[in-house]
């Protein structure tokens, strides 16, 4: 017995601890034999009062305990097991007594969550796969740089702050990297360098002899980690109550109707009744729209099964789930809303190839341009925090990583990369010319295939990681988005802003069936086709590298035939110019250029032609030379309206519009006069 409360037994369940009208309720797990108890943190004993578990309330491996009359709500606490101090993993709240990178000699104090929140009727915006826009991001690089603009650099506030331009630029849902509370950092006591000691080797200057005889420490960037997976990162936060910061950090998504998914990374060594409870717990506690999850034995079956999360997105790392394999009857109709979807890695490795020019690669486009399901999402990317991102995907033939302390022997090897004749940066301009419409025409292939595309945060602008395609231990301007970049690639932002729009505007374009290659509407086009030299046969050889692909609007997700639009992409991944041979239209309707991928340039500017010609490298005489203008709308279209010609490296989306009759062009002429 103690003087302010009594052991007395308590419950098995819940885990954790938590206030209960008789005391403080207490429930944890220790699979060793060694003294296991709980060391309370208070007013009266501030350096902590051990209390022992009670043998004789031990049930399995769980041991329960009441503090009887005990009701401090300003404690805090931690377990220990023997000699060592460990937080409790079923903890909702920390103090926030450290700053990001700080190493303590002791865990932060658990937190006893009493927590009350005015959602103030948050709804769940509830995309659907095919009509969602995926943003990945880490909130602490997303505005961490001073370039970012705004006062809570770094943390949920900051993200808060940048919500219009999440807005502008048009993307549906914002994935979180690991934002669950994890101890970013960790000794490595073989590391040859530690990370600012790599850096400063790598940048050619001297370090300090005191810093070698340190034991390197490296922080973990990423997060990809087990944790404290019942609680936000506390570092995350611009105040000290991270948990209600997270939470306006949803609300503000959702008043905006944009969603907010988290990824989550599992060991094996958690169960999958675990990892159930605490998703059930973040979609209850914190309205959390979705998860990807990562991890070796993820029970993607059972949690799809889950009444719960039937709206939730569940995405998993690859398609492990078949029709009708989660118990939900064998109509289509049944299921409401597809709640799972799977990571495409084959979209990245194969448009990756085809971007710089691989042969081979147009039967693999044509699969990948269509491939959606009735029962699952497929979210596509070309890049994403692992491997280059956009920029350096087009600036770097192989990894840089020496900064990281490994002698560049850690990330990816095999990039499917091409730095469009210079290795990394370059004031060259027929170079940086390239490489914006290479950036441009990656960007095409997400967002203009079926399925979910997936933008890895900064690549709409050309953030560059410094060639770093594993910068997992960079808590620096290295993963940190540089918003200056935003000012001097607006070019590629307003693509991408375009290409997001068009994309939302047209349901052919994301549509929610499989599309099946077929007339089945009997309106004169299918749904989907493909095209080259000549209208309706496409060149598959394994030496092409160029396929009109064409979708009739008839079949969106309106039940068509009332959308008559069509849109023709003609894609030119080929160093040379390429002519495609356009289908007739439906009658009353014809050709128009909508959008390319192409760097406009001015045909005054003779000069500016030359200097590029002179400074290109790795690119032919055509593809240097040709240009074209969007002035007349007339872009690559011959006079008879019947074939198109496309630039090297280059894409060219074509729309339909109405056909002026002679009266209509008449009544025009006449109002302008």
């Amino acid at each position: 017995m103690h003087k302010s409360f009594n052991v007395a037994a308590s419950s098995i369940y819940p885990l954790g601890v938590k206030f209960v009208p008789e005391g403080l309720h207490i429930s944890a797990v220790c699979e060793k034999n060694t003294d296991f108890g709980i060391v309370l943190f208070d007013k009266k004993n501030k350096s902590g009062i051990k209390i022992p578990f009670p043998k004789e309330y031990r049930r399995g491996n769980i041991y329960s305990m009441l503090l009887e009359g005990y009701q401090d709500r300003d404690c805090s606490y931690l377990f220990y097991q023997g000699e060592a101090l460990v937080q409790d993993p079923y903890a909702m709240a920390l103090e926030n007594d450290r700053k990001y990178g700080e190493k303590k000699k002791t865990p932060s104090h658990c937190k006893v969550q009493e927590h009350s929140y005015d959602w103030n009727g948050d709804k769940f915006p509830a995309y659907s796969f095919e009509d969602s826009v995926f943003y990945m991001m880490h909130v602490r690089g997303f505005t961490k740089h001073k370039s970012s603009g705004v006062s809570c650099r770094g943390t949920y506030a900051g993200v808060v702050e940048k919500i219009p331009y999440l807005k502008e630029l048009g993307i549906t849902a914002v994935l979180l990297m690991p934002s669950y509370e994890f101890d970013e950092v960790f000794k490595e006591e073989n590391q040859k360098n530690s990370i600012e000691q790599a850096a400063t080797e790598y940048n050619g200057l001297d370090s300090k002899p005191s810093e070698r005889e340190d034991v390197p420490v490296r922080v973990n960037y990423w997060g990809y980690q087990e944790g404290l997976y019942f609680m936000p990162k506390y570092n995350y936060s611009y105040k000290k109550d991270a948990v209600t910061e997270f939470k306006d950090m949803v609300k503000a998504l959702h008043q905006n109707e944009i969603e907010i998914m988290m990824q989550f990374y599992f060991p094996p060594s958690i169960s999958h009744i675990k990892i159930l409870e605490i998703l059930k717990y973040w979609v209850l506690e914190y309205h959390i729209d979705g998860f990807q999850l990562m991890g070796v034995d993820i029970p993607m079956q059972m949690l799809r099964k889950e009444p719960l999360l039937a709206e939730t997105k569940l995405i998993g790392e690859k398609d492990d789930y078949y029709e009708n394999s989660a118990g939900t009857g064998n109509s289509d109709t049944e299921s409401v809303y597809k709640n799972f979807g799977f990571m495409n890695d084959a979209f990245l490795y194969d448009m990756r190839k085809l971007l710089k020019g691989d042969a081979n690669m147009i039967d693999s486009l044509m699969n990948l341009c269509r491939k959606n399901y009735s029962d699952k999402g497929v979210v596509n990317y070309i890049a994403k925090q692992s491997g280059f991102c956009l920029y350096d995907l087009v600036s770097y033939n192989g990894k840089h990583n020496e900064a990281n302390g490994e002698d560049n022997k850690d990330g990816i090897a095999e990039n499917n990369s091409w730095n469009c004749g210079v290795e990394g940066k370059t004031r060259k301009k027929g170079i940086l010319e390239l490489r914006m419409r290479q950036m441009k025409n990656a960007m095409s292939f997400v967002m203009l295939s079926q399925g979910t595309p997936l933008i890895y945060s900064g690549d709409e602008f050309a953030n560059s990681q410094e060639g770093n395609n594993n910068p997992y231990c960079q808590d620096n301007p290295v993963c940190w988005l540089q918003w200056n970049r935003l000012n001097t690639n607006e070019e590629l932002f307003n693509y991408v802003k375009e290409l997001i729009a068009m994309r939302k505007a047209n349901s052919i374009l994301h549509a929610k069936m499989p599309l099946r290659g077929t007339d089945y509407l009997s309106c004169g086009f299918p749904d989907i086709s493909f095209h080259g030299k000549d209208a309706w046969i496409p060149d598959t050889s394994s030496e092409s590298r160029s396929l009109g692909i064409l979708y009739c609007g008839m079949y969106g997700s309106d039940g068509g035939k009332t959308d008559n639009s069509l849109f023709y992409i003609a894609i030119n991944m080929h160093w040379e110019p390429y002519q495609f041979g356009l289908p007739q239209t439906s009658k009353g309707l014809e050709w128009k250029p909508l959008m390319t991928t192409c760097v406009r340039k001015s045909n005054k500017d003779d000069t500016a032609k030359k200097s590029t010609a002179k400074e290109s490298t790795g690119t032919t005489k055509n593809e240097k030379n040709f240009t074209m203008d969007f002035s007349d709308n007339k872009i690559g279209l011959e006079e008879n309206r019947d074939n198109i010609l496309v630039p090297p490296r280059s894409i060219v989306i074509y729309g339909t519009k109405v056909v002026e009759t002679g009266k209509e062009k008449k009544a025009k002429g006449s109002r302008s006069r």
